[in-house]
C-alpha cells in the first residue's frame, strides 16, 4: 500500500509539473529540435565531467566508512555509488539504504553503520551546495541580475532560504559533533538497540578525525564544482556563450527541482532550469522565442545528466548479480 501511495504521488507531481511546464512553452516543435542540436564535444566533456563527480563520490564514502572498514575498494563503492542513482529514480527513492544494504552485505560490515555515512552524505551535499551558493551569492549575483519581477521574487527567496539553510545545517554540524564526541548516552539507549545505535553512530565517526573532515569537506565542494562543470558543459552545448558562473546558479536551484518526490526528478529539474534560464540568463538565449529554447535546452541537459548513469548503472546491476526488485522488497 505504502509503495502505491508513493508510486500515485510521485506520478501526479510529474503530471503537475509537466503541465506547467507545457502551458509555458510556445512551440514544442522549436523546443525538441533544440533539443536534439547539441554539439557532441561539449556533450562529451559534460559526460567526463559525471563520471568524475561520481568517482569523487565514490572516494568520499570510502573516507566516511574507514572507521568501519579501511579496506573497501573503490571498485566496489563506485559500483553502489551507480547503482544508488538507478534505484533513486524508482519512488519512494530508496536508493540511499538499498545501496548502502547492499554494500554492506558485500563488505560484511553493519548495514546501519553505511546507512548512516549514505544518509551524512545528503547533509554534506546540502552544505556544500549552500556554501557555493553562498560564494555565488556574495561575490557573482550582481552580474546576473533577474531581468523580471516574477525573477526579482525568486531570487529574494532563494536568498533567504540559503542563509536559513546554512544555520539549520550549521546547528545540525554542531549538535552532532557534541553527540558523537560524548558517551553519556550510550547507557540510555535500551539495550535491545544499543548495538544497532553505536553502529549506526560508527558510520559517522570519520569526521571525529580532523584529516578525515578535510578530505570530506574538500570532496563535497569538488564535487558539486564538477556538477556544476557538467552542467555548463551541457548548456554551452546548445549556446554559443554562457558563464560558468552562470553554472553555480542552475546547479544550485535544480537541487531544489531534483528534490521534488517525481521519479528520478524529471519535471522538477526541467522546471527550475527554465526558471533560471529565463528570469536570470535570457540575453544568452538568441532568438525570438526563449521560453521553447529553454525548455529544449532543459531537457537535452536533464536527459545527458541522467541518462549515462542510469544506463551504466543497470550494467552494474547485471554484472553484480543484483535483482532490482528483490532489493527494493528487501528494504521495503
Amino acid at each position: 500500500m505504502k509503495q502505491t501511495w508513493s508510486l500515485a504521488i510521485s506520478i501526479a507531481l510529474t503530471a503537475v509539473i509537466g503541465y506547467i511546464l507545457y502551458r509555458s512553452v510556445p512551440d514544442w516543435g522549436q523546443a525538441a529540435s533544440i533539443m536534439i542540436s547539441a554539439r557532441p564535444l561539449w556533450l562529451l566533456a559534460g559526460i567526463c565531467f559525471v563520471g568524475l563527480h561520481m568517482l569523487m563520490r565514490s572516494l568520499r564514502w570510502g573516507v566516511l566508512l574507514a572507521p568501519v572498514k579501511n579496506t573497501i575498494p573503490l571498485k566496489s563503492l563506485f559500483s553502489l555509488t551507480i547503482i544508488k542513482y538507478v534505484i533513486n529514480v524508482i519512488p519512494p527513492r530508496l536508493g540511499e539504504i538499498a545501496g548502502s544494504v547492499l554494500l554492506a552485505r558485500k563488505e560484511k560490515i553493519p548495514s546501519s553503520s553505511v546507512i548512516a555515512s549514505s544518509l551524512f552524505e545528503r547533509v554534506l551535499d546540502a552544505l556544500a551546495v549552500l556554501a557555493i551558493f553562498g560564494f555565488y551569492l556574495v561575490f557573482c549575483a550582481g552580474w546576473y541580475m533577474p531581468t523580471s519581477s516574477r525573477g526579482r521574487e525568486i531570487f529574494a527567496t532563494i536568498r533567504t532560504s540559503t542563509m536559513v539553510g546554512m544555520a539549520a545545517i550549521a546547528m545540525l554540524l554542531i549538535l552532532l559533533g557534541f553527540v558523537l564526541h560524548s558517551r553519556r548516552w550510550h547507557d540510555r539507549v535500551p539495550e535491545i538497540l544499543r548495538k544497532h545505535v553505536l553502529s549506526f553512530a560508527d558510520g559517522l565517526r570519520s569526521i571525529q578525525s580532523r584529516s578525515a573532515a578535510i578530505k570530506v569537506g574538500i570532496l563535497s565542494i569538488l564535487i558539486w564544482l564538477a556538477i556544476s562543470a557538467q552542467l555548463w558543459c551541457f548548456t554551452r552545448a546548445y549556446l554559443a556563450v554562457f558563464p560558468f558562473t552562470g553554472a553555480l546558479f542552475i546547479m544550485a536551484i535544480t537541487v531544489v527541482g531534483v528534490a521534488i518526490p517525481t521519479p528520478g526528478g524529471v519535471g522538477g529539474f526541467q522546471f527550475f532550469m527554465v526558471v533560471g534560464l529565463i528570469h536570470f540568463f535570457r540575453s544568452y538565449l538568441p532568438g525570438t522565442d526563449p521560453e521553447s529554447q529553454a525548455a529544449g535546452i532543459s531537457n537535452g541537459v536533464y536527459l545527458m545528466c541522467m541518462g549515462p548513469v542510469i544506463l551504466l548503472g543497470l550494467v552494474l546491476l547485471h554484472r553484480e548479480g543484483i535483482s532490482l526488485s528483490d532489493t527494493l522488497k528487501e528494504v521495503r
